[in-house]
């Protein structure tokens, strides 16, 4: 098995509202927000940790849209909230060549 090494740069967004902002700081601390037991299984995420007010964690862009679907249904989002908030995760800058998104999550 080869070994990997890379580097990881962290590039901050502009700050999101409501109720982006909700979103991924319920996701900070559950990176199992809003999948329900059948998602759970076929899910896979990276968990490098949550530590004092800092986390790390790599989501494939399927499993982050499922998640803010599920989280926007638990909590009753109208449309227009529900629409801007996978909006903003559809927009995220995903790796091209894998679909995937590493995001560091601080407070």
């Amino acid at each position: 098995m080869a070994l990997d090494v890379g580097i990881v740069r962290v590039e901050y967004l502009s700050v999101p509202r409501f109720p982006v902002e909700a979103f991924f700081r319920d996701l900070m601390l559950n990176p199992e927000l809003g999948l329900d037991e059948d998602d759970l299984e076929d899910d896979e995420y990276w968990d490098g940790g949550n530590n004092a007010g800092n986390a790390f964690y790599e989501f494939e862009r399927e499993g982050l849209a499922k998640r803010a679907n599920g989280w926007a249904t638990k909590e009753k989002l109208g449309s227009l909230d529900r629409e801007n908030l996978l909006k903003w995760v559809e927009n995220l800058p995903y790796r091209s060549d894998t679909d995937t998104i590493m995001l560091h999550l601080s407070v």
